[in-house]
């Protein structure tokens, strides 16, 4: 991935952070001005939401500038990755649109695009675990638009209760087969992951990285995929400790040239 287009993923990730965090804000300070109980639902919604696209632009912009690793597969996912984590946080249209009354996109419109990027980030971590050690980079240009032209088709045709009680707080997955389909993913990527860490030329460095990969890609799919705000939380928590740990554990050599 040349360095143009890293700064391009880096913008629109900056944008869709800003535009979803004012959403986010908006639809905070209209829910005190209605009745009582509607904050704290408001909150559990939105608030982890709003941290998490902060935690990925921060990460993005960290591991843009000083990401540092003796390999370089992943760097050359994580700008797209990152974006596409963002993205997926349209979850929360739902409940700005009926607090305000203010209706931006259409409920199908969000759930396509939230369905996309739950699809997608789980190819682009299985991607991640795959392509650690040397990569291709025709190979992962095809994976990517296979992975993501992939996920638009199984979003556009996936089944969706837009009128369900939850979906009007929060866009979420109805469809038990796609959800089956994503948490494979993940626990592929996390399989990959898991290997990676003991294999034949063991290093701390390698076991360090490959752990917060596996933090990140749990943390995420607890924010992402439940609408329960202990398990958002605590979803939270590991995704930030991936992230920081992802750019702690990486600094010794210079990838992105």
């Amino acid at each position: 991935m040349g360095k143009n287009l890293r700064f391009v993923f880096l913008g629109i990730q900056s944008v869709i952070t800003l535009l979803l965090s004012i959403t986010i804000i908006h639809a905070m300070v209209s829910s005190l001005q209605q009745q009582q109980g509607i904050w704290s639902t408001a909150q559990s919604h939105l608030l982890p939401s709003l941290i998490h696209l902060w935690v990925a632009l921060i990460a993005a912009l960290l591991l843009c500038f000083f990401y540092r690793a003796n390999i370089g597969a992943e760097a050359r996912v994580l700008p797209l990755l990152l974006l596409t984590l963002s993205l997926g946080n349209v979850k929360i249209l739902p409940a700005y649109q009926a607090l305000t009354q203010i209706f931006i996109i259409s409920p199908m419109t969000i759930s396509v695009i939230y369905h996309f990027s739950l699809l997608f980030s789980s190819f682009l971590f299985l991607a991640s675990g795959i392509f650690q050690q040397t990569i291709n980079p025709v190979k992962l240009w095809q994976y990517s638009f296979f992975g993501a032209a992939s996920a638009l088709m199984l979003s556009i045709l996936v089944p969706v209760s837009v009128n369900s009680p939850s979906y009007l707080w929060e866009a979420k997955v109805t469809n038990s087969l796609f959800l089956g389909i994503c948490i494979l993913i993940n626990v592929l990527a996390v399989t990959t992951f898991l290997i990676a860490m003991f294999e034949e030329h063991f290093s701390r460095q390698n076991f360090s990285r490959c752990l917060a990969f596996i933090l990140m890609i749990v943390g995420n799919a607890m924010v992402t995929i439940s609408q329960n705000t202990l398990f958002n939380f605590l979803g939270l928590a590991l995704y930030v400790a991936g992230t920081s740990t992802l750019i702690l554990v990486t600094r010794t050599y210079h990838i992105w040239t």
